[in-house]
């Protein structure tokens, strides 16, 4: 089982491949992910699809057995956006692209009094409140990421290094938002909070190659492959356990749980790409080049002290 799963290793081993090559895929899906979040800034307003909590609506939550499709069904003649389970019983969630002033409003309160009574219950938010949400959300995400490239900064007081490391993370989250434009998810408060986590789980790997290769004495090689096979297999574990998550989420048809998992499976699997092409491709690029001025600096103090050596004899 060890041959196989070193056979196995040796497939990825990122040493046997050039720095140019190993940055080159980041960079480019790093562009085309701008390109999706400009054409989504175009279509809609937005870099991402917003959700009801930042755009306003009606949210019903609705004890029933009927489906989804009788439920879609039932509201076909009012604005209805999503139907969804929320884990608890068999209570169903339904929002509304509805205001409180809206007489459609009222056609919705009149409706669920007749056929649901005391078994529902209806929340609002407004535009106003949503445009405050969305600034409060932007606001979290940004400190988040600036807090911990803070930290970052500080761990290693190295510029380059430093820099590889925050470019990784933000390469992840921006990715990670490209691929929920792609199909089509919207940003809830469930979203923001799985961006924010993967702050956090998109800078561990990066924070153990960064470590090992400048802190660890030995083979630079050496070095990258070791601290590989220890961030693959943390990486790894953390994304079946999300997928596990998703799973049973999409099963039970709990939503929130189902988008956040999504929006981390995108992050964790690019952060296998990021950590491993472009943030060991940058720190490769700034090691050697930093040992070959050491070498040339070296051979000329040699150099001039054979002169001097010369001259005096």
């Amino acid at each position: 089982m060890k041959m196989i799963g070193e056979r196995q290793f040796e497939k990825v081993d990122i040493t046997r491949y050039e720095v140019k090559k190993l940055v080159l895929i980041p960079l480019i899906l790093l562009l085309a992910s701008f390109i999706i979040l400009g054409y989504t800034q175009v279509s809609v307003g937005s870099p991402v699809r917003l959700g009801m909590d930042f755009i306003g609506g009606t949210m019903v939550k609705i004890s029933t057995d009927k489906s989804a499709d009788d439920l879609r069904a039932e509201f076909a003649d009012l604005p209805l956006v999503l139907v969804a389970k929320t884990g608890i019983g068999n209570e169903k969630r339904l929002e509304f692209d509805i205001s409180s002033e809206s007489q459609e409003y009222h056609k919705l309160l009149d409706r669920l009094e007749m056929q649901y009574s005391d078994r529902y219950e209806i929340k609002t938010i407004s535009a106003v409140f949503g445009k405050q949400y969305q600034r409060q959300a932007l606001v979290a995400l940004i400190t988040a990421f600036l807090l911990m490239a803070i930290v970052v900064f500080v761990v290693f007081r190295i510029f380059v290094p430093s820099f590889a490391v925050v470019l990784s993370a933000f390469s992840d989250i921006t990715i990670a938002i490209a691929c929920m434009d792609i199909i089509g998810m919207k940003l809830s408060l469930g979203t923001v909070a799985a961006l924010l986590m993967l702050i956090g789980y998109s800078v561990d790997s990066d924070i153990l190659l960064t470590t090992n290769l400048l802190r660890k004495k030995g083979e630079l090689f050496d070095n990258i492959r070791s601290a590989m096979k220890t961030g693959l297999m943390m990486t790894s574990t953390t994304i079946v356990a999300i997928f596990a998550m998703f799973i049973v989420s999409f099963l039970i048809d709990i939503t929130i749980l189902k988008d956040i998992s999504i929006v981390l499976l995108f992050g964790l699997v690019m952060d296998l790409m990021n950590t491993w092409l472009l943030n060991a491709g940058i720190l490769r690029w700034y090691i050697e080049r930093k040992e070959s001025k050491r070498k040339r600096y070296i051979k000329q103090k040699q150099g001039k002290g054979g002169k001097k050596r010369a001259k005096s004899s």
